[in-house]
C-alpha cells in the first residue's frame, strides 16, 4: 500500500497597531521536499526603520531554519543585528519564534528568544500545548515566586531578558512537537487574549482551516486589546499545519 503525501499547510495574518508602524514581521520558506519553516519576529519599538529590518530578520530567519534548523535560523538572523550601531543610527532589536514543519517524520522544530511564542495542537483531541516560555523578567518572577503577587509579574511582563541581537547558543531554546499543527504569535496576539480565549479561538477555527485560525487569532486580540488598554499592538500568528 502506498503511503499518503503528507504536506504542509500555511497561513499569515498580521496587523498593525495602533502607532501606525508595524513592528511585527513574519515569513515562510519551503523546500523542494517539502520541508517548510516560518518565522515570526516582534521588532523592540517602533522608529521608522523597524518595519524593514523586522522583515529582513524574519526571512533570513525562515530560510536558514528550513536548511540548517531553526537555531541556525534565529543566530543567523542575529548576526545582522548583533553591532549595536552608531550613536545617530542605533540598530535595531527585536524577539523572534522560528518552527520547522517536517512532512516526513510529522513532527516540528521550534526555537525562540524574547517573547514570541508557540503552541502545538491536535484538532483530533482539541488539545493545545503552549511550547515556548516568554524571555521576560515576568515570567521569571512567576517562575521564581509562584506565590507571589500577580499584579508584580505582570508589571515586569515587558522587560524582556534575552533579545535577538544578544543571543547565542546558550540564550535560544528549543523544544520539538510530534503533532499536526503549530501556532506561532506575537506577544500583540497572546496577551490581549488570554491563555483561555486564545485557546478558545483556535478550537473555533480549527475545522475552517489554518487561514481562519490565524485572522482569527489576530482579530480577536485587537479587538480584545482596543477594549482593555484604548490601544493596541501589532498583532502576527502564523499557523503550520501537516495535513
Amino acid at each position: 500500500m502506498t503511503p499518503t503525501p503528507v504536506s504542509v499547510c500555511t497561513a499569515v495574518a498580521t496587523a498593525t497597531g495602533t502607532t501606525g508602524i508595524t513592528g511585527d514581521a513574519a515569513y515562510i520558506h519551503v523546500l523542494a521536499d517539502g520541508t517548510a519553516a516560518a518565522c515570526v519576529v516582534d521588532g523592540i519599538g517602533h522608529s521608522p526603520r523597524i518595519t524593514a529590518r523586522t522583515a529582513l530578520l524574519a526571512e533570513v530567519g525562515a530560510r536558514i531554519a528550513a536548511t540548517r534548523g531553526p537555531l541556525h535560523g534565529l543566530l543567523t538572523a542575529a548576526e545582522l543585528i548583533a553591532d549595536p550601531g552608531p550613536d545617530d543610527c542605533p540598530e535595531e532589536d527585536a524577539v523572534a519564534v522560528a518552527a520547522v514543519a517536517h512532512p516526513d517524520r510529522g513532527e516540528f522544530s521550534i526555537a525562540w528568544t524574547g517573547d514570541c511564542a508557540a503552541w502545538s495542537f491536535d484538532p483530533d483531541t482539541e488539545r493545545l500545548n503552549q511550547l515556548t516560555t516568554d524571555h521576560t523578567m515576568g515570567a521569571f518572577l512567576r517562575q521564581m515566586h509562584p506565590g507571589g503577587p500577580p499584579s508584580r509579574a505582570e508589571h515586569h511582563d515587558d522587560w524582556v531578558r534575552v533579545s535577538l541581537a544578544r543571543s547565542s547558543v546558550a540564550t535560544i531554546r528549543e523544544t520539538e512537537a510530534a503533532a499536526p499543527m503549530v501556532v506561532l504569535a506575537s506577544d500583540g496576539v497572546y496577551r490581549p487574549l488570554g491563555a483561555a480565549r486564545f485557546a478558545t479561538l483556535v478550537r473555533s477555527y480549527v475545522l475552517v482551516g489554518p487561514q481562519a485560525i490565524a485572522d482569527g487569532l489576530v482579530k480577536g486580540a485587537l479587538m480584545c486589546a482596543a477594549d482593555q488598554r484604548g490601544d493596541t499592538d501589532d498583532a502576527t500568528a502564523v499557523v503550520l499545519s501537516l495535513r
